[in-house]
């Protein structure tokens, strides 16, 4: 983890993995509550399809309670579960594609989250579109990083890729992202 207040964060949730894994339903609705919206806002920023991102959330919550004691002690329950989300999303969209109902996952409408709406400045707009706008494995990558707050450790654990390869794509996410915004916002260099 960053800083202290994640470590204390990270030892309280293996207190509540470990309660669950006793069988303290408790715990589950605790650990909901505290990932709910973050799943959610990974699922829905990168999929920008707001069902898709609900149903993602429900499914990554059950797959944990079902698999939770296959979760290492030694892995953060946070990098944990944004795999099962990641994985989740991939495989309904490898569904949706071999139905034919979705050509290509960057192609997918772009729907606000009600954060956005709420915060209606336009320059925080300006880059939820931009960012919605990079390919997803770029996408990805920057929104564990710059909104969830993952380590390159995490990241890596979350998308299988190795940490070196997360560096070169957040590295790619940015300078994308950084391209797209120059012709609004000018170069300060």
């Amino acid at each position: 983890m960053r800083d202290l207040p994640g470590a204390s964060l990270q030892s309280n949730d293996n207190i509540l993995v470990q309660r669950l894994k006793l069988g303290e339903s408790e715990a589950w609705g605790e650990l909901y509550a505290r990932y709910r919206r973050r799943v959610f806002r990974f699922a829905l920023k990168l999929t920008q399809d707001r069902d898709l991102a609900e149903d993602v959330v429900q499914e990554t919550f059950l797959k944990m309670q079902s698999g939770i004691h296959s979760l290492e002690e030694s892995r953060s329950l946070a990098s944990w579960l944004f795999t099962i989300a990641r994985n989740t999303i991939y495989s309904h969209l490898r569904r949706t594609r071999r139905n034919g109902q979705q050509e290509d996952a960057d192609e997918v409408s772009t729907v606000e989250d009600t954060f956005d709406r709420l915060v209606d400045f336009p320059v925080f707009r300006l880059v939820q579109r931009h960012i919605a706008q990079l390919k997803t494995e770029y996408r990805e990558v920057l929104l564990l990083r710059e909104y969830e707050d993952l380590s390159y450790a995490e990241i890596s654990m979350v998308t299988g890729y190795p940490e070196a390869t997360v560096k070169w794509k957040l590295f790619k996410a940015r300078r994308a992202l950084a391209k797209k915004l120059k012709p609004m916002f000018g170069s300060e260099r």
